[in-house]
C-alpha cells in the first residue's frame, strides 16, 4: 500500500484538490447565479401557475363563452353582444374591444374569431372563441 501511495500519491493529492477547487467554485457561481437570475426561473414549482396567476391580476379580461351559437339566417347577430372585457380594475371597456374574423349567417358552419383588447396601461389580452351557425 506505500508503494502504491509513493508512486501514486502525486496523482491522488491533485485529484482531491481538484475537487474541492470544483465544490468551492460551484458554490461561489451558484449564491451569484441565484442573486441575477430572474426570480420566475429559480422557483421550485413545476411550472410557473403562481408567476402567470400574479401577473394576470394586471391584463384585461375577455368574458365570454368558448363557443357562441347563432341561428342559421340571423340578420341581426353580432357577436360582440355575447362579449364582455374589462379591465385590471373592473372598468367595462368593451368598446375598446376588437373582433378579428367574420361570420357569414347564411352560410352553415364553424367560424373561428379572434378578440383582442388593450387596457388603458397598453397590456393586451386574446381570446379565441368559435361561432356555430346552425
Amino acid at each position: 500500500m506505500s508503494l502504491w501511495i509513493g508512486e501514486h500519491g502525486e496523482i491522488l493529492l491533485y485529484g482531491i484538490v481538484g475537487v474541492l477547487m470544483v465544490a468551492i467554485i460551484c458554490k461561489i457561481c451558484f449564491s451569484k447565479w441565484s442573486q441575477i437570475s430572474p426570480q420566475y426561473n429559480v422557483r421550485k414549482e413545476q411550472n410557473n401557475e403562481k408567476f402567470q396567476k400574479d401577473q394576470r391580476k394586471d391584463y384585461p379580461v375577455i368574458e365570454s363563452d368558448d363557443v357562441i351559437y347563432a341561428e342559421y339566417k340571423q340578420e341581426d347577430f353580432d357577436v360582440k353582444n355575447y362579449l364582455k372585457a374589462t379591465d385590471y380594475d373592473g372598468t367595462d371597456i368593451t368598446s375598446e374591444l376588437n373582433v378579428y374574423g367574420n361570420v357569414n349567417v347564411f352560410q352553415k358552419g364553424v367560424y373561428r374569431l379572434r378578440c383582442v383588447v388593450v387596457s388603458k396601461n397598453q397590456l393586451i389580452s386574446t381570446k379565441k372563441i368559435n361561432v356555430i351557425v346552425e
